[in-house]
């Protein structure tokens, strides 16, 4: 069960980087076209799903393993979908509020259970990762339309 809700998610996935690979504009006569990595790598990801899915489908389990694949396989969806909510929330808030807000909550499920270790992570993991995308990658922030934590910081 595990691996069928592994694969099934990885499906999706792939298939949405797909379709956001065809919004990628076509290129200029001589170039070479912007999204061909991101296809590439959908594809690929797609074949893995595949591959999952055929592995999933030959195995045979007892009744014990069933139950823990059982609650793993729910883990699984839930992490699928706070990803989901995480990525659409930086549409309206931007990327540091759900940032804060997402980073305790999966290290919470990844079995991280020190307050103070989850208190910290919603101060270090925004920053950390606004330091290596936004600073050093020099990528551009999403900003949010409702709400934007960084240019109310910036002022």
């Amino acid at each position: 069960m595990r691996t069928y809700a592994e694969g099934l998610v990885l499906a999706v996935v792939s298939l949405v980087a797909i379709w956001g690979a065809w919004q990628v504009p076509a290129a200029s006569p001589g170039d070479t076209w912007a999204g061909i990595v991101p296809f590439a790598a959908s594809v690929a990801l797609l074949g893995l799903s595949g591959l999952l899915l055929v592995g999933a489908s030959s195995q045979v389990g007892d009744v014990a393993t069933a139950r823990a694949d059982s609650g793993a396989t729910v883990q699984i969806i839930v992490l699928f979908i706070i990803a989901l909510i995480y990525q659409q929330s930086f549409r309206w808030f931007g990327y540091l509020l759900p940032t804060a807000i997402v980073a305790p909550i999966v290290l919470y499920m990844f079995g991280v259970r020190s307050w103070i270790g989850l208190a910290v992570s919603v101060v270090i993991c925004p920053l950390v990762f606004h330091l290596i995308f936004f600073v050093l990658l020099g990528v551009f922030p999403p900003y949010g339309e409702v709400f934007d934590l960084l240019s109310w910081i910036q002022g």
